[in-house]
């Protein structure tokens, strides 16, 4: 083998190692199974809201934040679903923190979505990285027990099916 072959196949050869290294793990470090960390954070009114107070109801918890469209679908659906159902919480984390919450555009969204769930302030993103969250939006299944049923990171075609089969019909 000549030189610049060889040359050649050991820079692709580094390459390809790089991107490797280089790829996310995923868009969560958590898995269905494990004890889902408990949290606590202020909603839109000053409230502290968390999360080991709803033991004994299934939890759904939706990372999002306002400038994220896919999250706007997501939001829309679990208003549509869990709007009105009691056996089911759904708290809604907001992640605008990782530019400084502006309340008003948080609320702006809420109102013409129609969303009566709290939203919960992740100011410093300290729940967002408990979580290992590195994708928007991103819903977390907790059964009535505390633990992990299901992590559904961004929001696409299969996404509503996977989450009612979680939560179950009602």
């Amino acid at each position: 083998m000549s030189y610049p072959s060889c040359s050649k196949l050991w820079i692709l050869a580094s390459l390809l190692v790089l991107m490797v290294m280089a790829a996310p793990a995923g868009a969560v470090s958590l898995v269905a199974g494990e004890r889902a960390p408990n949290f606590s954070l202020k909603d839109l009114d000053g409230n502290r809201v968390a999360l080991d107070q709803f033991k004994g109801k299934t939890v759904v918890i939706a990372f999002w934040s306002t400038w994220c469209s896919r999250c706007e679908e997501e939001l829309s659906f679990l208003r549509d679903r869990f709007g009105t159902r009691k056996d089911v919480v759904v708290l809604l984390v907001n992640q605008d923190g990782e530019k400084g919450v502006i309340i008003s555009k948080v609320r702006n969204l809420r109102d013409k979505l129609g969303i009566d769930f709290p939203i919960l302030l992740d100011e410093g993103l300290r729940t967002w990285e408990g979580y290992g969250i590195t994708a928007l939006p991103t819903s977390v299944v907790v059964d009535k027990y505390g633990d992990i049923k299901m992590v559904e990171p961004n929001f696409y075609w299969a996404s509503p099916e996977k989450l009612m089969a979680a939560v179950g019909q009602g």
